[in-house]
Parts: C-alpha cells; sequence; structure tokens
C-alpha cells in the first residue's frame, strides 16, 4: 500500500570532490543542502544568511554536528571511503520500504509521497556528536531524513537502524505534528521511545542506539522519578537537560537536572517498552497514538 519515492542526495561525489579541489561553502549549500530547502524553510534556516555572517544553512549545519567546507578537509579525507563502505546508500530504499511496510500492515496511508535522505559526514571536532559514538540524525520534518556520520567501527553496522529511527520520527509526525517550540519532555520521551523500539523492532536488539543506557534498577527507579516530576516541562533547553543528561547540558550551557547521559531516551524506551507489553499493541499501532495514551497506560509514572 505504501509505495514511496526516495530520493537520495549524492553526498558522496561531494566529499571526494573537496579531497580533490577547493569547494566554498556556496558548493556546500546548493549541491547538499539546496535538497532539503524545504526542511530548512520550516526550521527558519534560509540557504543563503540574509545578513552577512547572518544563520543559514552552513551554521545549521554546524550546529547539528555536520562538517561543513569552514573546516579542514583534514577532518574528512579519512572517512570518506569508509561511509561509503557502510554501503547505507545502497540500502536508503530497503530500510525505507521495510519501514513503511510496518504502517501497510495496519492500513495506515502515509501522507508523504517523497522521502529525500542525505546521509552527511559529521564533525570529528564536535563533542556532543562524538559522545553518541559518532553519529545522529533528524527526522522532525516529513519527507525529509538527514544521517550524520563520522563512520566508526561501532556505528557503521547501525546506520540501517538509525535510518529507521528517523523514518519513525517521520510517520509520528504526520500523525502528531512536532511542535518545535513548545515540546514538552513528555512528548518528547514518547518520539524517542518510539523511534529506538521501531528501529529495534526491525533490526534486532543488538543494533540499538547507543542513547538507550543500560541502568541498575536503582538508576532506573531514580531517573523515572526525575522523569516524573519534570515531564511537564516545556523549552528545548529544559528538555535537553532531561532528554540527553547533566554532562551535555553543561556543555550546551543549560541547567542540569540530576541525570546520566541519555537519560530521557533511555525512559522513553522503557516507556514505550511498557506500553506494548500493557496493552498487545505493534509498534506501528503506537506510533500513531497519542502520547497521553502511551504514556497513561505505560504506567510507568504511576
Amino acid at each position: 500500500m505504501n509505495e514511496l519515492k526516495v530520493t537520495i542526495v549524492d553526498s558522496l561525489s561531494f566529499y571526494r570532490k573537496c579531497l580533490q579541489e577547493k569547494v566554498d561553502e556556496q558548493a556546500f549549500r546548493y549541491e547538499l543542502m539546496r535538497p532539503l530547502e524545504g526542511m530548512w524553510r520550516y526550521l527558519n534556516a534560509p540557504l543563503t544568511p540574509k545578513t552577512p555572517g547572518g544563520y543559514d544553512v552552513v551554521m545549521a549545519s554546524e550546529m547539528l554536528g555536520i562538517w561543513t567546507p569552514r573546516k579542514s578537509t583534514e577532518l574528512i579525507e579519512s572517512k570518506v571511503e569508509p561511509l561509503s563502505k557502510t554501503n547505507i546508500f545502497n540500502e536508503c530504499s530497503e530500510v525505507i520500504a521495510e519501514s513503511a511496510q510496518l504502517f501497510s500492515e495496519i492500513g495506515y496511508q502515509i501522507p508523504v509521497n517523497e522521502f529525500i535522505v542525505d546521509i552527511l559526514l559529521g564533525d570529528p571536532e564536535n563533542k556532543v556528536l562524538m559522545a553518541s559514538e559518532g553519529y545522529s540524525g533528524f527526522g522532525g520534518i516529513p519527507g525529509y531524513m538527514l544521517l550524520i556520520v563520522v563512520p566508526n567501527d561501532f556505528n557503521r553496522t547501525r546506520l540501517k537502524s538509525a535510518l529507521a529511527h528517523e523514518f519513525n520520527h517521520n510517520v509520528r509526525f504526520t500523525y502528531e505534528p512536532f511542535n518545535h517550540g513548545d515540546v514538552s519532555v513528555e512528548d518528547y520521551l514518547v518520539i524517542e521511545g518510539l523511534a529506538e523500539v521501531f528501529a529495534e523492532e526491525l533490526y534486532g536488539i543488538e543494533h540499538r542506539g547507543p542513547w538507550v543506557q543500560q541502568y541498575d534498577q536503582e538508576e532506573l527507579e531514580y531517573t523515572i522519578e526525575v522523569m516524573k516530576d519534570g515531564r511537564e516541562a516545556r523549552g528545548f533547553d529544559q528538555v535537553s537537560a532531561y532528554m540527553y543528561g547533566d554532562e551535555v547540558a553543561r556543555e550546551q550551557g543549560y541547567q542540569p537536572v540530576g541525570l546520566s547521559r541519555n537519560a530521557g531516551y533511555t525512559i522513553g524506551y522503557q516507556l514505550v517498552k511498557a506500553y506494548l507489553k500493557n496493552t498487545g499493541k505493534s509498534i506501528a499501532e503506537a506510533t500513531l497514538t497519542p502520547s497521553a495514551v502511551l504514556v497513561k497506560e505505560s504506567k510507568i509514572f504511576d
């Protein structure tokens, strides 16, 4: 039922060109970022700055941990071919087809005709990116998915799972749109928990991302209590502190709330697992369920 068009940006050719000749910011804007112009427009990041030195897709990319030509090519020269050898460029369409099939099985017609995938080299000097084993993604705008990768032995086998995670975000936000300016901690727990359980169902727990931590029972119970008290907090600074933990909060200038790394991802994962166990629903059905229902029926905060 869900037969989707998948467009994969040819970022490898761009990076190979960067290693052979001088490539400037304009090429980055128009070769790598223009296919995502609809996404960037939604995020208020223009292709070119409105004033010299102003906010644009280059600055936004660097904030996400993406390598840009403003930085030395020495940072990526040993990364281009390893990224190619992960085979994710050849596997993209298969991942999206397998992911979409779970929604076809429950009769959900995904209201997006085309998915644009941009697989980008990360900046090895970005501390937040490297703290998550050198890979990350963004799937907050339906129809667009980013993977950001500094290829290594850990992440090279997990990129299919990471793409499925971002695809789940895409589908979730066709059902319950993501309000970037007013998202709550509780909303974010659900969003990330759904995505990681979805990826795990497709590609196995052995390919789960590093953002889900193994807490012992004492730390798990403590973290759930902190989340319970803070789950109505809103604003990206507060949400980030709960989701990423104190170390990243300090790194980004946010107020720590007393949590370990990736606490929100870990509790979100536990929440969705509990919901599925308690209800017998599938992960695709859960993805199309209101956040409040997921939280209530998970009973994780009871």
